[in-house]
């Protein structure tokens, strides 16, 4: 048998030969989900904005004592209707006619009428939080 006859049979052979199915690389399970990302609320969110939102019982688009904060970033550096005050002065709670209102400082301030809300007062607590907010310029 030559050599060429040995290299033809070889190659018959190695096509016959019985081969194993090629291994199929293991299937990872999925990555766990991570869990929702807790809702962090801001300050504003979690302790101003529910004390604000009292207001608009009397202070809403309805109301007709011409005093709208349902959208109080609108009243930001906006003048008030009854002083030379903006309603919010953005960065200076002390320059905010809404500030003087809910502190009971407006008459010092030039202001007219009740302290709000009628009827309750804000803690100092909130106070402070209201003019921290204005300070730090009425983050959303």
């Amino acid at each position: 048998m030559s050599l060429r006859h040995l290299v033809v049979i070889s190659s018959l052979i190695a096509c016959q030969a019985p081969t194993e199915p090629a291994a199929t690389p293991p299937v990872e399970p999925p990555a766990p989900t991570p869990p929702p990302a807790p809702v962090v609320q801001t300050p504003f969110e979690r302790d101003l904005a529910p004390k604000l939102a009292g207001c608009l019982g009397c202070h809403s688009a309805d109301s007709q004592n011409g005093l709208d904060l349902t959208d109080l970033w609108a009243s930001v550096d906006e003048p008030s209707s009854q002083i030379e005050m903006a309603l919010i002065a953005s960065g200076d709670h002390l320059q905010s006619y809404l500030w003087h209102k809910v502190a009971g400082t407006h008459s010092i301030a030039g202001g007219l009428g009740q302290r709000m809300p009628v009827g309750s007062t804000w803690s100092q607590d909130d106070i402070d939080l209201l003019a921290r907010w204005i300070n730090l310029g009425v983050p959303r």
